[in-house]
């Protein structure tokens, strides 16, 4: 597994790459991470699988080439025993992966692209140095891995539509998120500080624009004046003052909650009554996937990483238009006024997560690829 930053990085890539390595050494699969030293003093938990962490020089401003070349050269001094290479991003870690096959062409190489749209690996390439070198080095590779039908189409956009591609979704631990009993959830509402009648909205995820908490604060004003705002607790690392500021622009004291960076969140959904998520691009997001494990309704916008996980139909989670905070307000609003309802669309998306996106069911289609690969 190469991926540029892991943990005690708290991304989704991160995530998804401890999950799969996780399930694939509890297998009996041989797996290591090959990722960059990261802070130093970061506290690291222990994993059941081997981390080499490379110097790579993060603060530079050539801190992916770097990480590529390191990785290249240590998979072709140190990497003998792994036949598939795994990148995490179709960026510095596909580049590390390419340059290994290049030293030992024995390797085949998997390239997970993450996100879509605007956000996408693609969009985020042209942004950096040697953009068409990059695309052509990138038609080396064996098999890509997407998300989502767009991220498929974004391929062929880009002129890597000759490379075999499968659309594997991310996986979620359904034994760490899961919904609390009753008595479990009155004691995690006393914990955290929450009134055991009062309904309750989690977001959780980066605080960065792409993730619309802008769209969201807004849609909690407009709520306030209506009258029927919920409590909303916002949970993730990132720089929070511009939303702290927002939120206080708006009136919103008492309203909003902003808790940092945490590493209870299964609490924060099992003590939530509904989750929402106001994303402006997605690949597939770990956060609605662990909402819905946790049997949580929710209101995410229409992207396509959303819409593929929540489905269109309405039945395990409701869709609105991105850009449309009174759009999301109502669909709020609907739902806090509505337990029942709340129940019947939480029991769904956690039976619809079960079926698709279990840690277990994505483990073994990534195994089967790996075993199709090495043929």
């Amino acid at each position: 597994m190469l991926s540029a930053s892991f943990v005690p990085t708290l991304g989704g890539t991160e995530r998804q790459c401890w999950l799969l390595s996780e399930w694939l050494a509890g297998v009996g699969v041989p797996v290591a991470v090959l990722t960059s030293a990261g802070r130093k003093g970061a506290a690291r938990p222990a994993a059941p699988f081997p981390v080499h962490r490379l110097p790579s020089g993060s603060a530079h401003p050539l801190a992916g080439l770097s990480y590529a070349v390191a990785g290249a050269c240590w998979l072709a001094t140190r990497g003998g025993r792994f036949s598939v290479l795994h990148a995490h991003q179709a960026l510095s870690p596909a580049l590390a992966a390419i340059l290994a096959k290049r030293l030992r062409p024995r390797y085949r190489v998997v390239v997970k692209v993450a996100c879509s749209g605007d956000w996408s690996d693609f969009r985020l390439a042209r942004a950096r140095p040697f953009y068409r070198r990059r695309i052509a080095l990138l038609r080396e590779v064996d098999r890509f891995v997407v998300l989502n039908q767009e991220s498929a189409a974004e391929l062929e956009a880009v002129g890597l539509g000759a490379v075999p591609a499968r659309v594997i979704p991310n996986g979620v631990d359904v034994q760490r998120f899961a919904p609390a009993a009753p008595a479990e959830r009155l004691a995690l509402r006393v914990r955290l500080g929450l009134p055991a009648g009062e309904p309750v909205a989690l977001f959780v995820g980066r605080l960065e624009r792409r993730k619309g908490l802008d769209l969201l604060l807004a849609a909690w004003a407009d709520l306030v004046r209506r009258g029927g705002a919920p409590r909303l607790l916002i949970a993730g690392p990132g720089e929070a003052g511009p939303w702290i500021r927002q939120a206080q622009a708006l009136g919103l004291e008492g309203r909003v909650e902003f808790l940092g960076g945490r590493t209870d969140v299964a609490d924060l959904y099992r003590a939530a009554d509904l989750f929402v998520f106001p994303s402006r691009a997605e690949g597939c997001p770990n956060a609605v996937l662990e909402a819905m494990a946790s049997a949580l309704p929710v209101v995410a916008t229409d992207v396509a990483g959303n819409r593929e996980v929540v489905g269109e139909d309405g039945k395990a989670g409701w869709l609105v238009p991105t850009e449309a905070p009174a759009a999301l307000a109502e669909a709020v609003g609907t739902l806090v006024a509505a337990p029942a309802l709340r129940r019947q669309i939480g029991a769904a998306g956690k039976a619809a997560v079960l079926d698709r996106f279990a840690m277990e069911r994505v483990g073994a289609q990534y195994l089967s690829l790996y075993e199709e690969l090495q043929g």
